[in-house]
């Protein structure tokens, strides 16, 4: 342990962008925390900022804050709003006073102008502390992890699960390799190699061809020749720009190139390879609630094709509307529609009200006719209780409960992750009177509904399916499977691109 304690300076950027959605992601929606407020918000966090922080104080080390800025996957984020975000990190950076930085990125963060936001901001950092200060980053494995962004780092590790459960040990991973280094171990080496692919929605870690790889490159880590990690960047597949695809890195010893590069391609390779199977086949709705009679409990349907955890605007009623048409069951559904909770927020609480509600911006997903009475009126948050960034509060803002016979309906005003039981249970939602519970999310859910019952995806229309040739993408090509590749894998030696 040094004489003194490291001071290390930490900040997180957090927003994964939708780039097809019309909805733009203002400042408005970023959740904020700055200087010391940061740190005790984030102490016990399930994310990789809390991962960081807590080891760091298990050395003693000093986290020097900036700032923390979370937001829900959406649009593209204005360009004023990054620019605060930004410049809130780099003016305490500026500062001095610190031996090296920590971040927790998402890594796929555009916004109106930048098509990696996170890139800016690490070439940003190197331009203010030079070549030589060590810089680390967490990642959620769908960042973008374009050459430009991994190459300002000395070291840089994604989530390996997927839905996300290893957030934590993320963080603590790539704060272990920063304390090797300001303890005066040798610095990494990093290999990366592009794969010019999208996955289509096979593409959880705990089974299918991403389990297979994710457990080659561990075994790969464990047998001893100088590696230190491997990352495989599913890239969100919603975002157009150049280098978008599938990105392998591989760090290791000084030294460890050789075993550093073969893996690196041979993983590339084997992604490539198995293109066609990251391709899901979801059943419809109809097709889930034959499959799940009212006997064998509680339904939690993820609509796969309006998921906000990856970028969709909330806006879909198609699954309540499948439910209501097909089943007697009581249901539990979420919506976003300023005007509908204007309405509402009109009539108050207790009044009868009939709307239209949804349908404003997901394709082939129609407003739809409701009615009931105004349960509830709120403002805030929510907490999560899955494990899925346990014990985190999130933003639900300003909603509405729609109540009546058939259904409880979550009217909001901006988008929301339904990922967790929390966000309904916070607003008020009895969840034990539901029969059927509806959230937009395709996978992360699983984590924290399980216990309710049983979850299944549906395929349904929106602007987050798996169906590339319906998007118009134009500076990620060519790209499969839009292009037909001669694709050969290339290595890039990331510690050797020029820095800042």
């Amino acid at each position: 342990m040094p004489s003194s304690p490291y001071r290390v300076l930490v900040a997180q950027l957090f927003q994964e962008t939708h780039g097809f959605t019309p909805v733009a992601t203002p400042l408005a929606a970023f959740e904020i925390e700055e200087g010391a407020a940061m740190l005790a918000a984030n102490a016990a966090a399930d994310s990789v900022l809390g991962g960081i922080l807590r080891t760091l104080r298990a050395r003693g080390c000093q986290p020097v804050p900036t700032l923390a800025a979370r937001a829900r996957p959406g649009g593209r984020v204005e360009d004023a709003a990054y620019a605060r975000l930004r410049d809130g990190i780099l003016a305490v950076a500026a500062r001095g006073g610190y031996d090296a930085i920590a971040l927790c990125l998402h890594g796929c963060m555009q916004t109106a102008s930048l098509d990696s936001a996170e890139a800016d901001l690490l070439a940003r950092l190197r331009r203010i502390v030079g070549p030589a200060m060590p810089i680390v980053a967490g990642f959620d494995l769908h960042g973008h992890a374009i050459p430009a962004l991994l190459g300002q780092l000395d070291f840089a590790s994604a989530y390996k699960t997927n839905p996300h459960g290893d957030a934590a040990a993320t963080g603590e991973r790539v704060a272990a390799q920063l304390l090797h280094m300001l303890d005066g171990g040798a610095r990494p080496i990093g290999v990366s190699v592009h794969v010019p692919m999208l996955t289509r929605g096979n593409d959880e870690t705990a089974h299918g061809p991403l389990a297979a790889l994710h457990a080659r490159a561990a075994a790969a880590v464990a047998a001893g020749e100088g590696l230190l990690d491997v990352s495989v960047f599913n890239v969100n597949p919603f975002i157009d720009g150049a280098g978008v695809g599938q990105t392998v890195a591989v760090y290791a010893r000084a030294g460890a190139r050789a075993p550093a590069r073969r893996l690196a391609l041979d993983l590339a390779r084997t992604l490539w390879d198995d293109r066609d199977r990251y391709v899901h086949a979801l059943p419809d709705v109809a097709t889930l609630l034959r499959a799940h009679p009212r006997h064998g409990g509680k339904l939690v349907i993820g609509d796969f094709g309006d998921r906000v955890l990856a970028g969709g605007p909330g806006d879909s009623m198609h699954v309540l509307e499948r439910c209501l048409a097909l089943t007697d069951r009581r249901i539990a559904a979420i919506v976003t529609d300023p005007a509908a909770l204007a309405r509402c927020q009109r009539a108050g609480v207790g009044a009868e009200v009939a709307l239209e509600v949804g349908g404003a911006y997901s394709p082939g997903c129609p407003a739809m006719p409701v009615q009931g009475r105004v349960a509830a009126l709120g403002d805030g948050v929510f907490r999560n209780r899955g494990v899925f960034m346990r014990g985190a509060t999130l933003r639900l803002g300003p909603h509405a409960v729609l109540r009546q016979a058939r259904y409880d309906l979550l009217i909001t005003q901006d988008a929301v992750m339904s990922q967790d039981p929390g966000c309904y249970l916070d607003a008020g939602i009895d969840l034990d009177a539901a029969d059927i519970i509806v959230v937009k999310s395709g996978y992360h859910f699983k984590l924290a509904f399980d216990t309710l019952g049983a979850c299944a995806c549906a395929e349904t229309p929106g602007l987050t399916g798996y169906h590339p040739a319906r998007l118009p993408f134009a500076r990620a090509r060519p790209l499969y499977p839009l292009d037909a590749l001669d694709f050969q894998p290339r290595a890039v030696d990331l510690d050797t691109l020029p820095r800042g």
